[in-house]
């Protein structure tokens, strides 16, 4: 039943983040979610957002997510983020008319999680074996749908590694985003080709790889920023 003390609302637009992260320890994607406080859906999982304007004068969406992002729902530094789209309709809410600008953000330090906060399976929530309240399924969906595109011409994925990586990380994070295994040599093209355009540099570093053998390590110069291939990954 309708709380007859809330406060009625014609229309209500939000701001909610996809935020991805690399579970190293079981080489899995996931997604950061929140325990709602407040109806409806309290007490279940969603996405974390915000109502724009919701008693903060946001100028611009932008003011709305970097609210968001520094509020306790988030609270964590972000190595990537992106609009995805905007949705709406009458149904999606079930105080009102409402409409979502959602997100795309990846994190690539270690974080501290809150109480209410927890990183679950971006696949299973992705394909709606883990049932999220309003339409947060379908978004994350949308999500991770361009995560996949992206990663097929950029260098996307690399943002989940940090700043300084090997080249057998990068075959792993493009063979995980992709769900299928990458060329070796195709990744080395790929790494070369930011490493001559100075979005990558070597190291001189090594780290211990599988079997405990050294990598070589490259560090990226412009982190923040994405480089645009010129070819796809072909099947």
């Amino acid at each position: 039943m309708p709380n007859p003390t809330a406060p009625t609302r014609d229309y209500l637009h939000t701001i909610d983040l996809c935020v991805l992260r690399l579970c190293r320890e079981t080489q899995a994607l996931k997604i950061l979610l929140n325990r709602r406080e407040a109806e409806p859906f309290a007490g279940h999982w969603a996405l974390p957002g915000i109502v724009v304007n919701g008693g903060v004068e946001d100028l611009t969406l932008n003011d709305a997510v970097e609210r968001l992002r520094n509020s306790s729902k988030v609270g964590m530094p972000l190595a990537w983020i992106e609009q995805v789209g905007t949705v709406g309709d009458a149904f999606r809410d079930p105080r009102c008319w409402s409409s979502s600008t959602f997100y795309l953000a990846i994190v690539s330090d270690a974080v501290q999680l809150g109480e209410h906060q927890e990183f679950f399976p971006l696949i299973g929530v992705a394909d709606g074996s883990i049932k999220l309240p309003f339409d947060h399924n379908s978004l994350v969906a949308a999500v991770h749908e361009r995560l996949v595109s992206k990663a097929l011409y950029s260098s996307l994925p690399l943002m989940f590694l940090g700043p300084e990586f090997s080249a057998p990380q990068a075959v792993s994070i493009f063979s995980l985003v992709l769900n299928r295994p990458v060329l070796k040599t195709s990744i080395r093209q790929r790494l070369l080709k930011m490493t001559e355009a100075r979005y990558l540099r070597e190291t001189g570093r090594k780290i211990s790889g599988d079997g405990g053998r050294p990598q070589s390590t490259v560090e990226n110069l412009k982190p923040g920023s994405v480089y645009l291939f010129d070819r796809c990954f072909m099947e």
